[in-house]
């Protein structure tokens, strides 16, 4: 029974830090000191594209802070404060914070890291520049993740979403949408809302399903988080399912060794099998191709307990609590402590199981405390994606207006001119018509006055000739004007002719 009710408490609600899409690495050990290239950063803050610029700009200075030793960070900051100073950077200030900030970050100087950050902040409200707040919510909300302040991460996540909608037209895909879904998702995860978590996984998904190269770069960070949701609802049938996965050799993302090795003891976990278990994770922890993790520690903590080795459950619990992580996240706390307990419990030793008990108590009252204000900040999150999703659809439904009224203007306009085209051909017709008349009327006069006149002396005079007794001598005499009536019948009809041909 105390088994059963152990499996319950199992598995720390914050364990793991999921890789995310741009996330900076805290704990990067150089092999030696990168030297800056300056001819890159010249090229960078000399071009023209401020967008494009300010992005190639903030993966430039997070790699060489991540890959610089902590006592050569000052050096780097200088060096690029100088570069800084050649160029008119309207925003140069707003870098300069950023970049301080980021370098208390890889320090582990978390308070110093956040306020440096506002700052940074403040001065890209100033200049009111949507790319850059988005940049640095997103990197706060990293830095509040550590402090384990989730409450103020979603809260930035969900303001790093409201730039980034403001910069659609700017941006070539939806991978920011997506790393901020995947963001607040692990988030979620952390705090116990695992079908949330799910959602918001489904969502990033959705954005980038069309897009290959995208789907490429994070489908594995995608299929592990949803993994480890799946392991903590104790789901071994999606959990296999995802681990298959991550085993398809189209994967190539640079933890997918980390994903596969760590997937396949969970689901030993999930079986039940601890000895495995712990088989596995030692063998992990020793491989040089594995990184390293606190999830393998605590992990291995509860496969000992469930395995009946108490006192090396105790040994792995107690290094868990003076580890720097764990002491910012009270729902791990919480579980090592009432792991202690338990252990104590079994040992026989009530009293220390009694004071362990009170110290998770205390640490899941405060854990309470914090998922309540997670879920109000969730209810604001979804209230945001509401204003949003009625914002697209009254741009849609505005669009569709207008190509409504473009489309009854047109064809107005089409009616108008079908209307005057058959008036235009009316007219013509009735203008025809008159036409037609006129000229009849003309031609029956020509033909009345001019044919029938010059028609009628030629018969006559042939008629004369033919009754004369002397015909020779007489058509002689009337030579000349039968000639001339002739003439005058062939210019009469010449005449029609051409009023026919009008």
């Amino acid at each position: 029974m105390l088994r059963k009710l152990v499996i319950a408490f199992t598995l720390p609600l914050l364990i793991t830090f999921v890789l995310k899409a741009n996330v900076p690495a805290a704990t990067i050990v150089p092999f030696h000191q990168p030297k800056i290239n300056q001819d890159t950063l010249a090229n960078i803050l000399q071009q023209k594209d401020d967008f494009l610029r300010q992005k190639r700009l903030v993966l430039f200075i997070k790699n060489y802070i991540q890959a610089s030793e902590i006592s050569k960070l000052n050096a780097v900051k200088d060096t690029i404060n100088q570069a800084f100073s050649k160029y008119a950077m309207i925003d140069r200030d707003a870098f300069a914070t950023f970049m301080t900030s980021f370098a208390l970050y890889k320090q582990h100087n978390l308070k110093d890291a956040e306020l440096n950050m506002n700052r940074a902040i403040q001065l890209a409200e100033k200049l009111n520049d949507a790319h850059l707040l988005f940049q640095f919510y997103t990197y706060l909300g990293f830095i509040q993740t550590d402090q384990g302040n989730f409450i103020a991460a979603i809260y930035s996540y969900r303001l790093a979403k409201k730039e980034v909608l403001k910069l659609k037209d700017k941006l070539k895909d939806n991978r920011p949408q997506a790393s901020l879904n995947i963001n607040i998702s692990d988030l979620y995860y952390k705090s116990g809302f695992y079908t949330q978590s799910l959602n918001y996984l489904d969502k990033a998904l959705a954005l980038i399903a069309n897009d290959e190269k995208n789907m490429t770069l994070l489908s594995s960070v995608l299929y592990y988080n949803k993994s480890e949701n799946y392991f903590r609802m104790n789901n071994l049938d999606s959990l296999k399912a995802y681990h298959d996965k991550l085993n398809d050799p189209r994967n190539k993302n640079y933890k997918i060794f980390n994903y596969r090795q760590r997937t396949a003891y969970y689901i030993t976990l999930l079986k039940h099998d601890y000895p495995l278990a712990i088989k596995q994770i030692q063998a992990l922890v020793k491989n040089p191709k594995y990184i390293y993790n606190e999830t393998e520690d605590q992990r291995l903590a509860d496969a000992f307990f469930m395995n009946g080795q108490l006192d090396s459950a105790k040994k792995k619990a107690d290094e868990q609590l003076i580890v720097a992580s764990a002491n910012n996240h009270p729902e791990i706390k919480y579980h090592l402590y009432e792991l202690l307990a338990h252990i104590a419990e079994q040992q026989g030793d009530e009293k220390l199981a009694a004071h362990n008990f009170m110290l998770a108590l205390k640490e899941s009252q405060e854990n309470n405390l914090r998922l309540a204000k997670v879920g109000d900040i969730s209810s604001q999150i979804r209230i945001d994606e509401a204003e949003n999703s009625y914002t697209q659809r009254t741009a849609v439904y505005e669009k569709e207006r207008l190509w409504l009224i473009f489309m009854v203007v047109v064809a107005a306009l089409i009616i108008v001119a079908i209307a005057l085209i058959y008036r235009n051909v009316k007219q013509k017709r009735h203008y025809e018509q008159l036409l037609f008349a006129t000229k009849k009327a003309e031609l029956a006069f020509i033909n009345s006055h001019e044919v029938r006149k010059h028609l009628t002396n030629i018969l006559g005079i042939m008629d004369i000739i033919q009754h004369s007794d002397n015909n020779k001598e007489e058509y002689k005499q009337c030579e000349e004007y039968l000639l001339s009536s002739a003439k005058r019948l062939d210019e009469a009809i010449k005449n029609i002719s051409e009023k026919i041909n009008e």
